[in-house]
């Protein structure tokens, strides 16, 4: 069934292919006459083309066809010249005009052309088939007339109705292409093949040099499963037009359904080199084609160059830089996927998505140098962007910088807008006085930073163990602790700090519910997790299970002395 869109798209044809017809005289513009005479609307409406259509101003233009109008009320013109313009914005509002229009001068058939198309844009379908119905009969000679019925019928699924009103246009008028091409499409939605191999074939008997009728030909062998037929017609079509975008798509659909890679992949690379191929279709066929992984490993090499390709071509789009650097990491090249972001942060400074992939890669190969030169560079450009400034803050800690590390995050609380980011930033200045020592400050940022948030579960999370390894006002840190879970269920790290707290506390059995959570959450084989959890199945009496996890523990690299003593305890 035919889209709304097309046959609105083919009304608009229509309308750049109808010219004005008034039912006045010439227009005279005459501005040293009495404007309220006779000559008024031929004034106004002539100023009106002058606004509109010379100069492009749409609204000027409205407003001398709306004069035109009030000096005489049955001055047709104004009314479709109005209609016209409103036809681009308001198809609805447009309609009202046309039909006065129309009503004014039913003779016109420019007249009755717009309001059909009126009609269809506003897709009031049932009167625009009215309205074509009587233009087809009365303008006989006009095809777009044929076309637009027959859309309509197409439309309300009546696709062979349309077939005969097509059939019809052909009698009167010898074979057009564009109607012909549109009555073998109806036929191919129907499966009726034949007879669309028959339009198709006559098509190239009227037009042996068009390209494209040997496409559509190939297009429909195609869908019969004919894949010789429609081979040779693509071939044809590209001896005629090697470079034409429509059968280099056709072609390419052909091998992809037929699941052969390397001629799809081959076709697809000359549609990649082809300028007539939006960017934007480019990208979004190899987002696609890497997307099937296992497609993607039998044909690492030819896609390799589809990526090269697209980066020669678009060197300057990030969004081409970024698919071609991900294609590199896939295939291992991780270094090389560095350096091409770098490359394009030389060439465009001023995207900050590059320089957050350098970052990152910077950070996953432990590099904090790096990270920090690149977050330098992205904060000259970027000073608002408080999560450079905390990755920076990140790694000056990598680096023991502490004190730097915290000149940083306060630089971070002090611009941040926002009470979340200012909440990590106080956050991390509590982790990085903890680590030098300084409790009281540690503390004070603590608080702060849950005054700010206080659903920011890593600070409730630290605060809550910093408090258990000092022993000190452990139900605040088991309450703390609890919430962290709340927020971040399934965390080992919370988990282990909750059960802790609880052993702390002397309540085993609720720790050991807890821990045996932690332990099964665990992905990284913790060994304080581990140490813990033995301490607590000794609390509650089960030594040998005490001892197993001890011994995990000290496999995982946890201090052998502290795991000796343990197990000399265990054996007591």
């Amino acid at each position: 069934m035919k889209n709304i869109r097309t046959i609105a798209g083919i009304a608009v044809a229509a309308g750049f292919l109808s010219c004005t017809v008034t039912s006045r005289g010439p227009l005279r513009p005459t501005p040293d006459r009495d404007l309220g005479g006779t000559n008024a609307p031929y004034y106004y409406h002539a100023e009106g083309i002058k606004a509109a259509t010379v100069n492009g101003d749409k609204a000027g233009g409205l407003a001398y066809f709306h004069r035109a109008m009030k000096a005489d009320s049955t001055y047709a013109a104004a009314y479709y010249e109005i209609a016209e313009i409103l036809l681009e914005t308001d198809p609805a509002q447009a309609v009202t005009f046309s039909k006065t229009a129309y009503g004014l001068d039913t003779a016109n058939l420019a007249y009755r052309n717009q309001l059909g198309r009126a009609l269809v844009m506003s897709e009031q379908y049932d009167e625009a088939l009215s309205i074509y119905t009587r233009l087809m009969r009365d303008d006989p000679h006009n095809p777009l007339n044929y076309r637009l019925l027959a859309a309509l019928y197409d439309y309300k699924g009546q696709p062979f109705t349309a077939l005969s009103i097509l059939d019809t246009a052909e009698i009167r008028l010898g074979r057009i292409e564009e109607l012909s091409a549109y009555k073998r499409e109806i036929l191919v939605r129907l499966r009726l093949y034949d007879k669309a191999v028959d339009e198709a074939k006559k098509l190239l008997r009227d037009y042996p040099y068009d390209e494209d009728n040997y496409r559509m030909l190939g297009d429909i062998y195609r869908a019969m499963g004919e894949d010789s037929l429609a081979l040779t017609n693509y071939t044809e079509a590209l001896r005629l037009e090697p470079d034409d975008l429509e059968t280099l798509s056709s072609l390419a659909d052909f091998y992809r359904r037929a699941n052969d890679a390397e001629h799809y992949l081959s076709t697809l690379k000359r549609l990649f080199e082809n300028d007539r191929m939006s960017s934007e279709s480019k990208k979004r066929i190899f987002a696609d084609i890497t997307s099937d992984l296992e497609f993607y490993r039998r044909n690492y090499f030819s896609i390799n160059s589809l990526a090269s390709t697209l980066i020669t071509k678009y060197p300057h789009d990030y969004a081409v830089v970024n698919l071609y650097a991900m294609h590199l990491i896939r295939g291992g090249e991780l270094q090389q996927a560095l350096e091409l972001y770098k490359s394009f942060i030389g060439i465009e400074p001023d995207e900050p998505e590059a320089y957050r992939q350098v970052i990152g890669i910077e950070s996953f190969l432990e590099r904090p140098d790096s990270v920090i030169e690149y977050t330098d560079l992205a904060l000259a450009r970027f000073p608002d962007d408080q999560e450079l400034r905390l990755t920076k803050g990140y790694a000056l800690l990598t680096l023991n910088d502490t004190r730097g590390a915290i000149r940083t995050f306060r630089e971070t609380y002090r611009t941040a807008k926002e009470d979340s980011t200012r909440s990590v930033a106080a956050g991390i200045l509590g982790d990085a006085y903890h680590e030098l020592g300084d409790l009281h400050k540690a503390y004070r940022q603590y608080g702060k930073a849950l005054r700010l948030d206080p659903n920011n579960a890593v600070v409730l999370n630290n605060y809550a163990y910093y408090l258990s390894e000092e022993g000190k006002e452990l139900e605040k840190a088991a309450g703390m602790s609890r919430r962290a879970n709340e927020l971040s269920p399934s965390n080992a790290t919370y988990l282990d700090t909750e059960g802790w707290i609880l052993y702390l506390l002397g309540r085993y059995e609720e720790a050991r519910t807890v821990m045996q959570q932690a332990v099964s959450f665990d992905r990284t084989g913790s060994p304080v997790l581990l140490f813990h959890y033995g301490e607590i199945l000794y609390a509650l009496g089960d030594t040998f299970m005490a001892e197993i996890y001890w011994k995990r523990a000290l496999e995982k690299g946890y201090d052998a002395e502290i795991i000796r003593q343990r197990q000399e305890k265990g054996k007591e």
